[in-house]
């Protein structure tokens, strides 16, 4: 009922930059949200070091995260990226595949794509699994351009 008030009571409002007819945010189910929580652990163990706990990255070494098309783009793509490593303007994501599980890599996916004001949906352990198997044999990071491609 709160949520059916609120939401009533942001249409009526406007500022400049509000985003029309944006697609409400769906909130995450208790599963969902215990791979958020697992996946704050994983970020802040792993990625925060480059790519800052604020997810805003550091200049020469690891993009943005905030705002990233391929982060809250189609989850199959941010998994490659975690998967397989990226080359970048910015510099190479390492492929983490072998030191993370699918199930950590969900975990930070949905960190990542739910954090920071993000409202994408959350990594299902499968899709990072699917993935890594139509990934089997790949030696080399992804460039954007392939990652374009899907």
């Amino acid at each position: 009922e709160l949520g059916q008030r609120s939401a009533a009571v942001i249409a009526r409002l406007s500022w400049p930059g509000k985003p029309d007819g944006a697609p409400a945010v769906v909130p995450l189910t208790a599963e969902e949200q215990q791979r958020f929580v697992a996946g704050r652990e994983v970020y802040q163990t792993l990625c925060a070091a480059c790519h800052q706990p604020d997810g805003r990255g550091r200049e020469h070494l690891a993009p943005s995260l905030v705002g990233s098309d391929l982060a809250l783009g189609p989850a199959d793509i941010a998994a490659r990226i975690v998967l397989g490593g990226k080359e970048g303007s910015t510099g190479l994501m390492p492929p983490l595949g072998a030191a993370l599980t699918d199930e950590q890599i969900a975990a930070a996916l949905t960190y990542i794509r739910r954090e920071w004001g993000h409202g994408a949906s959350a990594v299902d352990v499968q899709t990072v699994r699917d993935v890594r198997t139509l990934s089997t044999g790949r030696t080399r990071p992804w460039t954007a351009q392939e990652l374009k491609k899907f």
